[in-house]
């Protein structure tokens, strides 16, 4: 049993290790600490059984502390040791869960009556806490999540319950196969198999077939996306996982994919799953399969095709607003993967991320709104096949929507820029948004929005920097009023123009005027 000391003054801590009968009570480490804060990071690692605390110290006190404890549902009992008889402390310390309140200085007899007291509460609570233990690990043990915790546990590397494997129909020392069921699509069909559906339905109709010979078990991977994953200890893996996928061919609607590794140790799980990922990442999406069975026999060797290439011949294609390159970019794609006769899964997921990055460089280059992304899930067809030509055309799509709002995008630029130059002719007119939206047919919400984004500045502050640019000039002239430099460049009132001179330049046109003669 270790027990934690804090306090900010040595003294009572030395006080409380020399008064306390800790062989009494089985106390075998007493640990401590200055402040809370410092008796946090204790408190986590030692998990003390009992927490003496002063309530008034530095960083974090002793009422900062019992809150955490509380948050953190730590079961700790807590002793509070204060020089304060104050009730409003006491039952606040009593409301965050401390088991009992000693005043300073401590009385020796007292301290040892309520570590005992303090101890039977704990063996007690503790032989309920174990018993309650025992009762939900039996709970869990008869429910699929409890199952799919520990086997998610045992494909991802980490610490599991062998002997619930034991339990589910292994026989230790067997080999066994990882596969893997991987759902596709499950977007279209949510209306009809909610994904919590899916999960349910499909577990039960693989585990029926499973324990029929004992053949493995089938789970969900809790970490994964979309994935049911299937410890395989039976004969015959590949013909048995392909009679389960032509089943599950009848019975779902939406496509699926399986990987079955090669044969394995328990020990290696882990390493089956890696392989049973890689399947799938690598499986010829050229081949059109009847059964959407594939193996580690299946992964090939091929030469990936450098997407550098493809990505620059994509930005030509925006600059020079010229679709066919992304034919052309198609067409050398698509020779090089015939040269192959394999097209990997990962290979086109790659190309698939770099539309993603160029897409989202040029929508936001752009300040567009409109296009929409692509899914890649939704090119899977119901037999598991994927639809190339499909998937090129939607892209093509994206990226003609891109060249054509680029196209309306030079074009509404230089419109703006023809505001500009309009303002820069016309400055000392009374010019007025409505005026700028009937003259160049844009909205003048777009046009104040746009002219703001290219120049910094909306229009009225522009127009003022040019009027005021312009008054700088003509205040080189001596002979020149500052009523008559203030009509010049569009203001009636020379009052009010000294007023927004001073503003932006910081001095009266007189004092600018002397200041350059």
């Amino acid at each position: 049993m270790k027990v934690l000391l804090i306090d900010d003054e040595k003294h009572v801590r030395e006080g409380v290790k020399l008064l306390a009968n800790w062989d009494v009570i089985g106390v075998t480490e007493i640990l401590e600490a200055e402040n809370g804060a410092i008796a946090q990071e204790i408190i986590k690692k030692e998990q003390p059984t009992i927490i003496f605390t002063d309530l008034m110290m530095p960083e974090l006190d002793g009422r900062g502390l019992l809150k955490w404890l509380h948050t953190e549902n730590i079961k700790s009992k807590v002793i509070v040791v204060t020089g304060y008889d104050d009730y409003h402390y006491m039952r606040e310390a009593i409301q965050f869960g401390a088991s009992d309140y000693l005043l300073k200085p401590i009385d020796p007899d007292i301290l040892n009556e309520t570590l005992l007291k303090v101890v039977s509460d704990w063996n007690e609570q503790e032989k309920e806490r174990i018993e309650a233990l025992n009762d939900f690990r039996m709970l869990q043990e008869v429910l699929p999540v409890y199952r799919d915790k520990e086997l998610t546990n045992a494909i991802l590397g980490k610490e599991f319950n062998r002997n619930f494997l034991i339990q589910l129909g292994y026989e230790e020392g067997k080999t066994l196969h990882v596969s893997l069921l991987k759902l596709r699509n499950l977007e279209t069909f949510r209306d009809i198999w909610p994904e919590d559906l899916c999960y349910f339905a499909l577990l039960n109709i693989v585990n029926e077939v499973l324990q029929k010979h004992n053949d493995g078990i089938a789970f969900q991977n809790l970490q994964g996306s979309k994935e049911i994953c299937l410890l395989y200890w039976g004969d015959e893996v590949t013909d048995n996982i392909q009679h389960i996928a032509k089943i599950l061919s009848t019975v779902v609607p939406f496509p699926f994919h399986f990987a079955i590794s090669r044969k394995l140790e328990v020990e290696s799980i882990p390493f089956g799953y890696e392989e049973v990922v890689n399947v799938l990442q690598h499986m010829n999406i050229l081949e059109k399969r009847d059964l959407p069975v594939y193996s580690y026999t299946d992964v090939k060797e091929y030469n990936p095709i450098n997407l550098v290439e493809i990505v620059n011949l994509f930005e030509q294609m925006v600059e020079k607003q010229d679709i066919y390159i992304y034919d052309e970019v198609i067409q050398l794609f698509s020779k090089r993967i015939t040269q192959q006769k394999y097209l990997p899964f990962a290979q086109l997921l790659s190309l698939h991320q770099e539309f993603l990055i160029f897409f989202n460089h040029w929508i936001n280059k752009l300040s567009l709104q409109t296009i929409e992304g692509v899914n890649i899930e939704l090119f899977w067809n119901a037999k598991g096949h994927f639809e190339v030509g499909e998937y090129v055309a939607t892209q093509r799509e994206r990226v003609q929507s891109i060249i054509q709002e680029k196209n309306q995008t030079n074009q509404e630029l230089n419109s703006i820029e023809a505001i500009a130059n309009y303002i820069q002719q016309n400055y000392a007119e009374e010019i007025s948004l409505q005026e700028f939206s009937e003259k160049f047919y844009l909205s003048r919400e777009y046009i104040s929005r746009k002219f703001k984004q290219i120049y910094g500045v909306n229009i009225s502050d522009y127009i003022v920097s040019i009027r005021i640019e312009k008054a700088k000039e003509l205040l080189k002239f001596p002979n020149l009023k500052i009523y008559e430099i203030a009509g010049k460049i569009g203001y009636q009132d020379d009052k009010y123009f000294r007023k927004v001179f001073k503003k932006i330049v910081g001095m009266t046109p007189n004092e600018f005027r002397n200041l350059n003669e």
